[in-house]
């Protein structure tokens, strides 16, 4: 019974372990897909809803464009930047007690690494997290807003990132990875032990009533056969000297 009981629970355990794997991987692929995630594709205008659900203000949006870090007017801005013109047409309040909040007010200017260089020349002022798709960061816009609508209009074509948005969706995801991984791979060794346990004790159960004989050609196992008796007298056996006849034809004892 403990047998089949280790059996049944190691398999359940196992299944569970396989599902879990599985929502590991599908919310490791969603967490990519939602780092791929832009509100506009080169576009060159927009409105973009800021949620900020805490109530203390978002970090922003960030602006791309296609393109690569190079100077060549030489002028020690990035081409890119100087190439692209963004305007905010509309913007909702900012929370003024973040740092470097009242240097923006909420609009757009120019940004690769945060809060360095701006636009500046510089090997350590590139952003390369958006390369495989071609993409340069080259600014940002509505640092620290409170909820609202904000409206922009580009020269030419950006994308844009809801940064807030991303981080969110990405928690949740990473949630999901580590209730997937590591549950599942929990569940899944769970489940082995008990089926390797199960099975040592359900081969162990078939073993039980088997004796060992030794006999001269060496070790036999043999299956024990039980006969039942019933008691009672034990039969006697006669018997009868055969009669001796004379020569007359007569006999006699």
């Amino acid at each position: 019974m403990a047998a089949k009981v280790l059996l049944i629970l190691g398999a359940v355990l196992l299944v569970i372990g396989i599902i879990g794997f599985a929502v590991g991987i599908d919310n490791a692929v969603e967490a990519g897909e939602d780092w791929a995630k832009f509100e506009f594709e080169n576009s060159t205008n927009g409105t973009i809803t800021i949620e900020d659900n805490d109530g203390v203000g978002d970090s922003g949006i960030t602006f791309w464009v296609m393109g690569v870090y190079v100077d060549e007017d030489e002028n020690d801005i990035w081409d890119v930047c100087d190439n692209t013109q963004v305007t905010i047409t509309e913007k909702p309040e900012y929370n003024s007690s973040w740092e470097w909040a009242d240097l923006t007010e909420g609009g757009f200017y120019y940004e690769v690494i945060p809060f360095k260089e701006g636009c500046n020349v510089s090997e350590q002022n590139q952003d390369f997290s958006r390369e495989d798709a071609g993409l340069v960061k080259i600014g940002r816009a509505c640092y620290a807003c409170y909820a609202g609508n904000i409206s922009f209009e580009s020269n030419q074509g950006v994308w844009v990132t809801y940064e807030d948005k991303i981080g969110e969706d990405m928690r949740d995801d990473l949630v999901g990875i580590i209730f997937g991984f590591i549950g599942g791979s929990g569940s899944f060794c769970c489940g082995i032990i008990f089926l390797i346990i199960g099975g040592i004790l359900a081969f162990s159960k078939g073993d039980e009533n088997q004796i060992i004989y030794t006999t001269p050609q060496g070790m036999q196992m043999v299956q024990p056969q039980l006969i039942q008796q019933t008691p009672g007298p034990v039969p006697v056996q006669t018997g009868m000297s055969q009669p001796v006849f004379d020569e007359a034809g007569k006999g006699g004892l």
